[in-house]
């Protein structure tokens, strides 16, 4: 067998078109088993740099050579063998350049497990330069940047969201300050662009940004943003909405538990906290947790209408009874987990 995968790599750079794709087809089919993925990983240092050659050539031919890329991409030594050979920034120039047509939506998922790596959300985030030095001066961002106006555009009914997984990048990217930064930047309405994902039908769209809205917030006060997050009323107010089912019911816990966990991060900064105050939350998150039944939702709100309770403003119940509290306390929020493990079984 390993006489065979040898055999196997060394086709990938032959002359011949027909034999490339056959072999990059090949290479594709044993990504799609664990034990396949391992025995490739084996080898990735002699098989990454031809497969990746692959990525701007002929359909027929980068198609498969893509889809192994994702799959191999799971496994942090080849991530890491990857961003050596500055996978991050060749997959934003071939999308710019439009040299994969058809085939952005591959690039994009092997970013989203590229991005996992602290490593790879530096190198997409451009966070440094030669030898390295912090940042790369204009250019940082550029990339998280160029993804998020991709991601953000309208997507036809009917349409293939070609950019849905860049969902999965944000909160890989936003658990770093100049991922923070970008989204938070004064006047460019970032947040509320985000918060308008949280109605999607595609739950990785939403589930996605509520993570990447999760980290914002997470770390707002340590961050100096807890003033600027809560003045943008127009997204708190999407949050809330969203969070407490007003207009519709979110069903996806993890969107909710992110949410509830972000507005209680706001809600710890006094400053924020009055800003909050002006978009009714308190009312809003009252009403929400009649008929909130996710423990972790719950404790969340309990502790945010406690710093509620303590500025000395209590909103009368609904109902005019005394809300019942959930059995336990809000548990300390943590930074959203760095998504990834992109996978692809078949591709037509």
């Amino acid at each position: 067998m390993a006489d065979e995968l040898a055999e196997l790599i060394d086709f990938l750079s032959d002359s011949r078109p027909p034999i490339k794709q056959h072999a990059a087809e090949l290479v594709q089919g044993l990504t799609g088993s664990p034990e396949g993925i391992s025995q490739l990983a084996a080898r990735s240092s002699k098989l990454l740099p031809p497969l990746f050659r692959l990525v701007p050539g002929p359909e027929a031919t980068s198609r498969p050579a893509l889809a192994a890329l994702v799959n191999l991409s799971q496994e942090p030594t080849v991530q890491q063998q990857l961003l050596d050979l500055n996978a991050a920034a060749r997959c934003m120039d071939y999308m710019r350049e439009g040299s994969c047509p058809g085939r952005n939506d591959l690039l994009v998922m092997l970013l989203a497990n590229l991005t996992s790596l602290e490593a790879g959300a530096e190198a997409l985030l451009q966070a440094r330069g030669p030898a390295g030095a912090a940042g790369q001066g204009p250019l940082e961002g550029l990339h998280v940047a160029t993804l998020l106006k991709l991601f953000l555009d309208p997507v036809a009914p009917g349409e293939q969201d070609t950019y849905e997984h860049v969902a999965t990048v944000l909160p890989n990217v936003t658990r770093f300050p100049a991922g923070r930064r970008l989204l938070l930047q004064p006047g460019r309405g970032l947040l509320q662009a985000l918060a308008s994902q949280l109605r999607s039908s595609s739950e990785l769209r939403r589930r996605g940004c509520a993570g990447a809205i999760k980290n914002c917030c997470f770390t707002c006060e340590q961050d100096g943003t807890a003033d600027d997050i809560a003045a943008e009323t127009e997204a708190v107010g999407t949050i809330l909405d969203v969070l407490c089912g007003i207009t519709a019911k979110e069903e996806d816990e993890a969107v909710r538990e992110a949410l509830a966990e972000a507005v209680l991060c706001v809600a710890r900064h006094g400053g924020a906290r009055k800003a909050l105050w002006k978009c009714d939350a308190p009312t809003t998150l009252q009403k929400g947790y009649e008929f909130e039944e996710n423990r972790t939702v719950c404790a969340c709100m309990e502790a945010t209408a406690e710093l509620f309770l303590g500025d000395g403003f209590e909103p009368e119940p609904a109902d005019g009874t005394q809300q019942q509290a959930a059995d336990g306390e809000a548990p300390p929020p943590q930074q959203q987990q760095p998504n990834g493990a992109v996978q692809i079984e078949e591709i037509d």
